[in-house]
């Protein structure tokens, strides 16, 4: 396996068991960067009735995150035959951070590209997508610090 592989894959685990931990059930789609007929997202998370779904990027240093106009295509399909939420998931050697996907920019050649400044202003912490979903589960502030 050559080391960028490596490196998404180490990502796609320590995500997998980050939301496990936080009482999803969680499955990986190890192959979804492949030429697949049906592309589907790297991550799916459910917890009692909730979907996400992670397309995720792992990077060593700062600047755009692109995504294939066909892994994005392929992704904001499935999501929009699921009724999950889908984010864009950015792994850096000190954190993680979600960007909800209609907050990418098209580009002139039809893929797909999230900024330093959006990634920043809108992105979202593990906590806060943790968050996201207790919010839609009608969760409270004090219910979550507990748990």
């Amino acid at each position: 396996m050559n080391s960028r592989k490596r490196k998404g894959t180490s990502a796609e685990l320590f995500l997998f068991k980050k939301l496990r931990d936080k009482g999803f059930a969680v499955t990986r789609s190890p192959a979804s960067g492949s030429k697949r007929k049906d592309p589907i997202p790297d991550i799916i998370a459910l917890k009692k009735g909730i979907i996400l779904l992670i397309e995720l990027k792992s990077r060593s240093k700062d600047g755009k995150i692109y995504v294939s106009k066909e892994q994005a295509e392929g992704a904001m399909v499935f999501a929009d035959k699921s009724g999950g939420f889908l984010f864009l998931g950015i792994k850096t050697p000190t954190t993680f951070r979600f960007l909800d996907f209609s907050k990418l920019r098209q580009t002139k050649g039809g893929n797909y590209v999230a900024d330093e400044k959006t990634l920043e202003s809108e992105g979202l912490s593990f906590d806060d997508l943790i968050r996201f979903v207790d919010k839609k589960l009608g969760i409270s502030l004090d219910d979550f610090m507990k748990g």
